[in-house]
């Protein structure tokens, strides 16, 4: 397998993650946004991040040769769904109030040395309830309007117009998440740890680390996977 005939540097990041999921972990290593930014090229982010296509391309098909995992590109909407509720939703819904209160502690403990911490926990709220909002409105209104797209029955006018602006909506939630995990790390210096952290101050920013990875995942496979079929089953209907 070369990079120049098997992955197209023109190609979205979103579709490249979308056939290829073990491409997600070299992305972030790189920097780069693959979720709210899978429009762009892979060309084009190599350039936003000042990287060589052809070491980025060499990389990802070692990647690519090394792993064997089902793309969420070949899974059914159904399926689709049932992935990011199991996979993610519960996940949020488990570490999210956990997670608060190793924040809160390590904000109420190390603020006055590292007064940074108050500006993390202020945004971690933010997220959270932004993101408990976000999965119980998906869960509860619009993952059940997806699902019928499979069940032969045409939406009618109503419902398609309904399930277009609810995308629409949750896409634009998608960002504000990702506007608020950008910040938390920008003030966390990249989640740096300080020489005087604990272990709740490690462990706080060790878990937002993986907030933040888990959540892009979670975004990319909506965004780039999950809606794009519901809008090619809408067209189809």
């Amino acid at each position: 397998m070369t990079t120049t005939t098997t992955i197209d540097p023109d190609a979205s990041l979103g579709r490249l993650v979308g056939d290829h999921p073990e491409f997600a972990a070299v992305f972030e290593s790189l920097g780069i946004d693959y979720c709210c930014g899978g429009d762009t090229s892979l060309c084009r982010a190599c350039e936003e991040n000042d990287l060589e296509v052809e070491a980025v391309l060499e990389r990802l098909t070692t990647t690519a040769e090394a792993t064997d995992e089902l793309a969420p590109a070949e899974a059914s909407i159904t399926e689709l769904v049932d992935d990011v509720v199991e996979t993610h939703h519960e996940y949020l819904r488990a570490e999210l109030p956990s997670l608060e209160r190793v924040v809160r502690k390590v904000a109420r403990v190390h603020g006055d040395a590292h007064p940074e911490l108050e500006a993390i926990e202020a945004t971690f709220l933010d997220l959270q309830e932004e993101v408990t909002h976000h999965i119980a409105d998906e869960e509860e209104t619009v993952f059940p309007e997806i699902r019928k797209l499979e069940g032969g029955t045409p939406p009618t006018a109503a419902e398609e117009a309904r399930i277009r602006e609810a995308i629409d909506h949750l896409e634009s939630e998608h960002d504000a998440a990702a506007a608020y995990l950008e910040e938390i790390r920008t003030l966390s210096d990249g989640y740096a740890v300080p020489s005087d952290a604990c272990t709740s101050y490690r462990n706080a920013l060790d878990r937002l680390q993986l907030l933040e990875a888990d959540m892009h995942r979670h975004v990319h496979k909506e965004n780039n996977v999950l809606f794009p079929k519901a809008e090619r089953a809408l067209e189809n209907s």
